[in-house]
């Protein structure tokens, strides 16, 4: 029962952390349809008033450019700071710590269980939310807090969301040029990465969390940087966007390289010593990274430092 517990808490982490809600299932299909609208629908003009479909489908009007804005999750928290909104934010959650000034905004609650009271009480004219917030949508809308829900699910998303965000707060030419940078960066992953031929591709484990072993599969982000990155995923014929995994599967996988991540979910321990792991290709030639977890679960714009953080992992020659 203790470690059921466990695995629930751990993927509640990252779905939490990913947007990759699960249990709204329904939502994301919504979402997905309304990501087809939103290109349509934007309206072309940044001047205030201005009207913006947000990732619940939903058509949100901002009467005037946001001064005190409260953010609901940390790849929000990172946007804003990103886009040199940081002296307009004005409440973050207690898991927005970047950057450095992110720590001394004052705290509206938890990711999953922000408290109302408090938001309402900063007054904010703009509340960015996500996905797993439908709850409390509601319930800010009718004590008229304008709320805006930004739910990227893939490295494109991430990319569009912050376009968004950079319309939606007045801050479009600041959007633009952290977009260029992002841009240029994924394009010199991508070049480096051109040729490699299929057998120069290493197979990748990714571990979510080691009892019992979990990984990524595909429909996550952190796949998707794997695939870019130039690595082939030991889960790519899974069904399961987080399958499990027996110590005798990923032996009989064999792979080449393990990235483990390092943060509020947890470490990884002394990978090498674990038992049986001896027998690993990754474990024998010396392959095994321990990375910042919250370069490769927060979608905002620091997944492209988790990108090439990957990439000069996977393929050190080319950088």
């Amino acid at each position: 029962m203790r470690k059921f517990t466990k695995i629930t808490a751990i993927l509640l982490s990252i779905l939490m952390l990913t947007v990759f809600v699960v249990g709204c299932a329904s939502q994301n299909k919504e979402v997905i349809e309304s990501d087809k609208l939103k290109t349509e629908k934007v309206v072309e003009t940044l001047s205030f008033p201005l009207k913006l479909i947000d990732d619940a489908g939903r058509e949100i009007e901002v009467q005037e450019e946001p001064e005190r804005i409260i953010s609901l999750a940390p790849s929000n928290t990172e946007t804003l700071f990103a886009l040199g909104l940081g002296d307009k934010v004005v409440g973050v959650t207690d898991f927005c710590d970047y950057p450095e000034e992110a720590k001394s905004k004052d705290k509206v609650g938890g990711f999953s269980d922000p408290n109302i009271e408090k938001i309402i009480e900063l007054k904010p004219d703009l509340v960015l939310a996500t996905g797993m917030h439908g709850e409390i949508l509601k319930q800010l809308e009718d004590v008229n807090v304008v709320v805006f829900v930004v739910d990227p699910k893939n490295i494109k998303d991430v990319i569009e969301s912050i376009e968004t965000v950079g319309k939606l707060t007045g801050q479009a030419d600041a959007s633009k040029n952290l977009i260029a940078d992002m841009n240029e960066k994924i394009d010199g992953v991508k070049t480096k990465g051109a040729n490699l031929s299929d057998g120069q591709r290493p197979l990748v484990y990714y571990e979510v969390w080691n009892d019992p072993i979990m990984t990524v599969g595909p429909g996550t982000l952190i796949y998707e940087i794997i695939e870019m990155a130039g690595g082939e995923n030991i889960a790519a014929d899974s069904k399961e966007e987080y399958p499990q995994l027996s110590v005798e599967v990923l032996i009989e996988k064999d792979p080449q390289i393990i990235i483990a991540p390092k943060g509020s979910m947890g470490e990884p321990g002394a990978v090498k010593e674990r038992k049986g792991w001896e027998n690993i290709s990754a474990v024998q030639d010396g392959k095994v990274y321990v990375v910042d977890e919250n370069l490769l679960v927060r979608a905002g714009p620091r997944i492209i430092d988790g990108l090439m953080e990957v990439a000069k992992i996977l393929h050190p020659e080319l950088y």
